[in-house]
This record gives structure tokens, C-alpha cells and sequence, in this order.
């Protein structure tokens, strides 16, 4: 049985005794290719010459490429474990040959390495050809001793390869071997049949030969290339399985002195069954050791991120085998001892290999630890089975779980990830960072005056609205803005969702008006504008915009009825996910996984309506943090918590942990009002509601609004319903006299249109101008029309209001000959336009109306060059 050394030796010297050069494995970091994130095929540092870009220094060439495909157009990471085949690393051998040799040469030359050098059992391999490709078909015939059933043509699927949209291209010829019946994995489908080209293990491809002859234009046309290309890939992993007849890349002796190895340090077997974490973690070190030696390394950007992603699920599938310590590292010199003969890149990196693994594994440990209780405890919460977009977020931004790590445990679950939601929430982190933050203006703020020595702030501002007290020290802004810190305060800080107080700071000589407070620390800095004097030295007094907090503070309590009343509703599976405490309004973010209904609704308003008119008491005690949950608090997921905590409790209703501001009994809400339900991620709804004064002034606003529609329709307003009832009716009534009307006119048109049709080569040409006042008006002509032509090609131009559309249509008896969509895209070009279509029925548009006439006329013309 060869090794795969020996493999890997043999094709590179048998190209060698056809003439070619070896030229190296490039780097899997690219280093003049910005346009990939990894080295992931033999051809990538051909690029250059395929395009025409570098002159040709050898016309034959061989080599073992180092290939990684993760993240990207090619990305297999999530698939590697679960079977035998799939990796993010892997060698592809691979000949070429530059305006050299073609395709004689590349198929008789594979032939006779398959079955004169590596002995293969010809009667076990089939070749594939491109469905144009006749040659290459009667080459395989003509050139090897191939069975002539064994060769088969196929579509631009399976073989035809492209560089990208635009560029070098060509078909393919592919080898496959036929395993036996024996590896077929779908034999458990009811009427599977095992084929080459097919979606079973039974027949492998072994071999791809690429015949570069074409380059695809802009156009999508084909255009013949002045010298022609052969590029050909073979799998190492997939021939070096074959050739020592194992039963997946991973029995081979690429992998196994690696999973052995693994298998010594964990004390858990190996088997196909069972071993998907021994699988994940082989690949992946492979693929971590090659990329750190050629010059990448694990960050939250770009390549760095995929690199760091493949660390963390080797090592969480470590965990799994029960690795509590770092242990990646320990496997190192078994990768280079196994690759480092060939790769010699990888001799004497050996040591710094080792280093960033296990720096980087230390470091996710800390993560998982800390992460995988917070993950647990969300599971154990949802109603469901589908993980939120801000729920992963959180995981990631606060406890640094990276997306893929919280998918991969969602797996083990049963459960899923929005993958879309938390895409959303990088987002707009990204956004939050590019703008000016006010945390970040906070952060750079210098040129302090001070007037006393720094104290963290004392908040007075749940028993009081304003106080005397003493500013300690105060600057500017780079806005200009006045910023204050005193040592004592009324003013509460934006956080935990609720706005911040507003206010003004007097002395006997200067007053401030306060715009924004935050917490920087332990202190508390107001930001405003100074009205009137300088700033001293002097005592000052503290007052906040009593009204203004007194409105927060009924929102602020009306979130923990509105978040008691929807878990009493809706079920315990209700979590808050987020809020915002406005004087004017109210938003509340919660799980669940559908919209709630409007019986829904009125249940959960009757509800927190019913709290406010029984007056419940608001208390707040400070307490430890255990005591507080075995009372029933509740805490909120993703929030920080000291070990001593703010309770707010309303009567026997609501226990929560809060830092907000509340009134003191639920009737000084006076009244809650729903405004609206939404959706803001999958799992994720969002309320918006009102309270107070806002909420009756909305009900008398619709009040107002219901009377004037009263006195519109002439009717009480108790009959405003059956009122607009009748005159819906009416409407139906009169609309379907029109649509009646108009399909009369609309059928006469269509005659009219037959009736122009000239006889032409057998055939009617229908070729007019007509002028419809809607697309769909036009498109509804086109079918009916559609419907009742026989042997006749029918051309509308539609001219309304500047606007040209263009509508082909062909009786199905003439599709033979002529293509709608073709035709009305040649129309729509001589008109500045594009279309197309169906071959029964197209429609573009046109631009230039004045070359209408013109472009009518050329019809009977254009027809006989199609």
C-alpha cells in the first residue's frame, strides 16, 4: 500500500519526466491577491498568466498546492466532522501546461498514471466530457483502452469551469471510480440509483482535467482564446483514500498518526460512527498550522476571524472529548512530522505554532467558561426552538462568543440561530462605532478645571428633585458642550434603557441648562449649556424637570406591568430583550416567536390598566443578589449585576432588579395605551405604548378624528361602521361595472389587433402601436391575446406618457421558430432598452420613442435575421 508521501512523489515525478517544471506550493495567505481570503485552489497563482497579465516563463508545470476553503464563495467549515471527505485544508496536485500541450496529451497522460503507475482497475474508471465536447469524448476513445460506455457527456454543471463571471473558461473532462455497491450511502432510498455525476459515495471523482480554450465576455458569449490552457486538480486526501482502500479521507495516513495521537491524549477511541470531533479537530489543526506558518493569524477581522473560528471549534470539540486545558498545541509536531518533509516551510515554526495556539486556546477557554452558563440559562428560557439574532449578538459582544461557536451548540440542541438578526446587530455595532459616540466623547475628555478633590458621585435622585451641592470640576466638550461633575446629584444617568434626566444647575452667579447625563465610572457628568455668567467655585443648586421625570417614571413602571402582563398572556417564555424610558413614550423588546394578535393585546392593556386602577404600592429595597432571585426578582438576561441589587416590587405583581426611577403607586400612571406591535429580529417583538397625559391625549385625538369622519359621512357616530360597510359596497359595485367595461373594450382591442395581422413566410405578423395606461393592463392584453393566436408572431409597442414598453408575443405552434424573449431583447436594444423572456412571451422597455417608427419598419427585416 503507498503512502501518501510516496502518492504525492509519484505524480510530481511523473510530470516531471513529461517535461514540466515544479513550481512550488504558493502561500495559503495570498500575497498579491486581495480578491481571496485563502489560497483555495492549484490555479490561484496562475492567475496572472491565464489572464494574460504575466509573460509565460515555463509552458509545463507541476506542483501540490496548499489549499484552504473556509469563509467565502468556497466554504466547507461547518460541514468538516460530519463526514469523511469534506476539509478546510487539503493538497491538490495538479499539472499544467501554458499554449503547450492539450487535451491528447492531458487525458492519455492521466490515463496512464491512473492504471500504469498507480494500477488502478481500469474496468472501475469512467470519464465525463462536456456536453460540446466531442473531441475530448473521441480522445478518450481513440487514445486509452477506457470501456466506450464508461464515457459519458455532461452539462455546464458538472463540466464546464469558469474563472468568474467575465474570463478564461472551457469544459472539462473528470475521472471518477466506481467504489462498489458497498459505499453507496443512499441505499436506504427508495428507487436511488447509484451514477457517475450522482449524490452517492459510490462513484468519487478523482481527477478534473480543465481545458481552458474560451474567455466568457461581458455578453456571456464565448470567445476563442489565442493560446489555449490545460489545468488540471486532483484531491491528494481523495486519490491517497483509493489508492490505500479506506473508507474515508480521515482512515488515511494524512490523518491518522493525528487522531491517534489524539485518541492517546483523550483516552477515546476513534471510530467512523463516533469520531466526528476526532475528524474536526485533526482538519483543523492541519489547516491552523499551515496558515499561522505562511503569515496569517487569528483576530475579528477578515481572514483572522475565519482562522480564529476554526481554533475555537477544534477546541470546543475538544471539550468534547474532555480537554479541560489547551491541548491543540501538543498536536503540532505531529502535523509537521507527517507535512513538514514536503512543506519545509513549516520546520523550524514549530515552537511559534505552538505559542498562538495555545495563547489563543487559554483565551477561549475563559470565554467558554463564562459563556456556555449564559447560553445554557438562555436555552433553558426560550419557547422554541430558534435563538434570537440579539441573543447571539449579546453572546458574542459581551461574553465573546463568536456566531459559529453559538451555532454549532445550538446544534447539539436541536436549535437554531437567526443568523440574519445577528448579521443586523454587527451592523449597526459597526455603525454605533463609526459615529461619534457619546461615550466616546466622554472618554476624551481633558482640560478638567477642578475645584475639589474627586469623590464618585452620590445620586440622591430617587428621594430627591433637586439639592445643594458643590461641582468638583468641569470642562468642554468638543461640541462646545459645558460638562459638570458634582459632588452630589438629582440628575439620573442614561442607563438601563430610561433617558436621562433634564435640568438646570444655578449659583447666585451662572446657571447651566442640562442636556444629557451619563455615567463615566463611579461619576456622573452633566452636559449643557451655560446660560448666563462663568462658572466659580460656589455652591450651586441641582434641579431637575420634575415633570419631565415624572412622565419617565410612569413608563418606567408601566415596562414591569407591560412585562408581567405578557408573560400572564403570552407564557413565561416572555424575556425582556430590551427597552427604552421616554417621557413621551414607552418601547419594550421581548422574546416570542410570533405576533401578538389584537385579542392578544387588549388582554395584555386590560391587564396593565387593571394594575393602575387598583393603585398597587411601588417599594425598592436593596438587597443581595441571592436573595433577591430566591424572592423572585427577576433579572434580566445580558445585565451586569453587583452583589447587592436594586428590587423594584409593585404590590404581589412585579418583582424586578432595577436601577430606575418609578412612581410611587401604579395610579400615578393614570392610564396605558398600546400604539403598536412589531417585529425587530426573528424572535424579537416590540411594543410601543403610552401613559398619562400621552395616552389621553391620543384618546382624544381619535375622539376628535372619529367625530370629523361622523360629520363627513353624515351619520352617528355609533353607526360609523354600517355606514362605511354600504359605501364599500358601492365601490365593489362600481369597480366591477368598470373591470366589466374594460374587459369588453379589452376583448374588442384584442380582435382589433387580429385583424392587422399580415401573412407572411405561413405565418401572421401582428406589428402595432398601442397606448394602455399601466404595465398591467398591457401584460393582461398579452395573455388574452396569447390565448386566441394561432400560427401568428404579435409585436405591441406601448407608448404612454413618455414611458415605451414593448410586448412580444409567439403562438405556441411558431415556438420552433422564432424566441420572444430573444426577440423582444434585439427590439429593445435598437429602442435604448433592455428585456426579455419566456419563449412564448417577453416584455422591455424602450427608451427612445422618436426611433420608434424607424425600428417598427426594420421588423419584417429583423425577422429574417433571426
Amino acid at each position: 500500500m503507498p503512502t501518501s508521501k510516496e502518492i504525492r512523489n509519484s505524480f510530481i515525478s511523473f510530470f516531471l519526466e513529461k517535461g514540466h517544471s515544479f513550481v512550488p506550493s504558493s502561500p495559503v495567505i495570498p500575497v498579491d491577491d486581495p480578491t481571496l481570503l485563502f489560497a483555495n485552489a492549484g490555479m490561484n497563482q496562475f492567475k496572472s498568466i491565464f489572464l494574460g497579465q504575466r509573460e509565460i516563463t515555463y509552458p509545463r508545470a507541476v506542483n501540490s498546492q496548499k489549499c484552504i476553503r473556509a469563509g467565502g464563495k468556497h466554504n466547507d467549515l461547518e460541514e468538516v466532522g460530519k463526514d469523511g471527505y469534506h476539509h478546510t485544508f487539503f493538497e491538490m496536485l495538479g499539472n499544467w501546461s501554458f499554449g503547450d500541450y492539450y487535451k491528447p496529451e492531458a487525458i492519455s497522460w492521466a490515463w496512464e498514471l491512473l492504471t500504469s503507475v498507480w494500477h488502478l482497475p481500469k474496468q472501475n474508471l469512467y470519464a465525463t466530457v462536456h456536453d460540446s465536447d466531442q473531441e475530448a469524448f473521441e480522445l478518450w476513445k481513440q487514445l486509452t483502452d477506457i470501456a466506450e460506455d464508461h464515457i459519458s457527456y455532461h452539462g455546464d454543471k458538472d463540466n464546464f469551469w469558469e474563472m468568474g463571471e467575465t474570463g478564461p473558461c472551457g469544459p472539462c473532462s473528470e475521472i471518477h471510480i466506481d467504489r462498489g455497491a458497498q459505499h453507496c450511502d443512499k441505499q436506504h432510498i427508495e428507487g436511488h440509483v447509484c451514477r457517475v455525476n450522482g449524490d452517492c459515495a459510490r462513484y468519487i471523482e478523482l481527477w478534473n482535467l480543465v481545458f481552458i480554450q474560451y474567455n466568457r465576455e461581458e455578453d456571456k458569449s464565448l470567445t476563442p482564446l489565442k493560446h489555449k490552457f490545460v489545468d488540471t486538480g486532483a484531491g491528494l486526501e481523495r486519490v491517497t483514500q483509493v489508492l490505500q482502500d479506506k473508507g474515508s479521507n480521515y482512515e488515511t495516513d494524512l490523518f491518522m498518526p493525528i487522531i491517534e495521537r489524539l485518541v492517546q491524549l483523550s483516552g477515546v477511541a476513534y471510530s467512523q460512527e463516533t469520531g466526528m470531533s476526532h475528524r474536526v479537530i485533526a482538519d483543523h489543526l492541519r489547516c491552523l498550522c499551515f496558515a499561522l506558518a505562511d503569515g496569517g493569524f487569528p483576530s475579528n477581522e477578515g481572514r483572522g476571524y475565519v482562522l480564529r473560528r476554526i481554533l475555537r471549534r477544534a477546541a470546543r470539540h475538544g471539550r468534547l472529548l474532555g480537554f479541560a486545558e489547551p491541548f491543540l498545541h501538543t498536536l503540532v509536531d505531529s502535523v509537521v512530522g507527517l507535512m513538514g518533509h514536503h512543506f519545509t516551510e513549516l520546520n523550524g515554526k514549530e515552537d511559534y505554532i505552538k505559542m498562538v495556539l495555545k495563547a489563543e486556546e487559554e483565551r477561549f477557554n475563559k470565554t467558554l467558561d463564562t459563556g456556555l452558563e449564559i447560553f445554557n440559562d438562555l436555552c433553558a428560557k426560550l419557547d422554541g426552538k430558534l435563538i434570537s439574532g440579539a441573543d447571539a449578538f449579546l453572546l458574542y459582544d459581551t461574553y465573546g462568543f463568536p456566531l459559529d461557536l453559538t451555532m454549532l451548540l445550538a446544534e447539539e440542541k436541536g436549535m437554531s440561530v437567526d443568523q440574519a438578526g445577528f448579521n443586523q446587530e454587527m451592523d449597526a455595532q459597526r455603525q454605533r462605532a463609526r459615529n461619534a459616540s457619546k461615550f466616546g466623547r466622554q472618554n476624551t475628555l481633558d482640560n478638567w478645571i477642578e475645584f475639589s478633590s474627586l469623590s464618585p458621585t452620590e445620586f440622591a435622585g430617587y428621594q430627591e428633585t433637586s439639592l445643594d451641592t458643590q461641582i468638583q470640576r468641569w470642562t468642554l466638550d468638543d461640541q462646545g458642550k459645558v460638562v459638570v461633575q458634582l459632588a452630589k446629584t438629582p440628575f439620573y444617568a442614561e442607563s438601563g434603557g430610561q433617558v436621562a434626566d433634564t435640568g438646570i444647575i444655578v449659583s447666585s452667579s451662572f446657571e447651566i441648562e442640562i442636556s444629557e447625563v451619563r455615567k463615566v465610572d463611579d461619576y456622573i457628568l452633566h452636559y449643557g449649556t451655560l446660560l448666563k455668567g462663568g462658572i466659580e467655585a460656589k455652591p450651586v443648586r441641582a434641579e431637575i424637570n420634575s415633570h419631565r421625570r415624572a412622565n419617565t417614571a410612569r413608563n418606567h413602571t408601566a415596562t414591569h406591568l407591560l412585562h408581567k402582563a405578557l408573560r400572564q398572556v403570552l407564557g413565561d417564555h416572555v424575556q425582556q430583550k430590551g427597552s427604552y424610558v421616554h417621557p413621551d413614550y414607552l418601547r419594550f423588546d421581548f422574546t416570542h416567536l410570533q405576533a401578538v394578535n389584537h385579542e392578544q393585546l387588549q388582554l395584555v392593556e386590560r391587564i396593565v390598566n387593571e394594575a393602575i386602577r387598583n393603585n398597587l404600592p411601588v417599594d425598592t429595597s436593596i438587597q443581595d443578589i441571592e436573595t433577591a432571585r430566591k424572592e423572585g426578582a427577576m433579572a434580566l438576561f445580558g445585565e451586569k449585576y453587583g452583589e447587592e441589587v436594586r428590587v423594584v416590587k409593585i404590590g404581589v405583581f412585579s418583582s424586578e432588579l432595577c436601577g430606575g426611577t418609578h412612581v410611587r403607586a401604579t395610579g400615578d400612571i393614570g392610564f396605558f395605551k398600546v400604539l403598536s406591535e412589531s417585529s425587530t429580529a426573528a424572535g424579537i417583538r416590540r411594543i410601543e405604548a403610552i401613559t398619562g397625559s400621552a395616552a389621553e391625549s391620543w384618546v382624544e385625538s381619535l375622539q376628535e378624528t372619529l367625530t370629523r369622519l361622523a360629520n363627513k359621512l353624515h351619520s352617528p357616530m355609533n353607526n360609523l361602521e354600517a355606514k362605511l360597510e354600504m359605501i364599500l359596497e358601492q365601490q365593489r359595485s362600481l369597480e366591477n361595472t368598470i373591470a366589466g367595461l374594460q374587459a369588453k373594450a379589452g376583448e374588442a382591442l384584442v380582435q382589433d389587433l387580429i385583424s392587422t395581422g399580415q401573412l407572411r413566410d405561413n405565418y401572421h405578423l401582428i406589428n402595432q402601436q398601442i397606448s394602455l395606461d399601466n404595465p398591467d393592463a398591457l401584460k393582461a392584453l398579452a395573455e388574452s391575446l396569447k390565448a386566441k393566436l394561432n400560427a401568428t408572431l404579435a409585436l405591441l409597442f406601448n407608448v404612454y406618457e413618455n414611458r415605451l414598453n414593448i410586448v412580444c408575443i409567439v403562438s405556441s405552434d411558431l415556438l420552433g421558430r422564432f424566441h420572444a424573449g430573444k426577440l423582444v431583447a434585439a427590439l429593445a436594444a435598437r429602442l435604448d432598452g433592455k428585456g426579455g423572456g419566456k419563449p412564448d412571451l417577453a416584455m422591455a422597455g424602450g427608451k427612445a420613442i422618436d426611433k420608434l417608427s424607424e425600428v417598427m419598419a426594420q421588423v419584417p427585416e429583423l425577422l429574417e435575421t433571426l
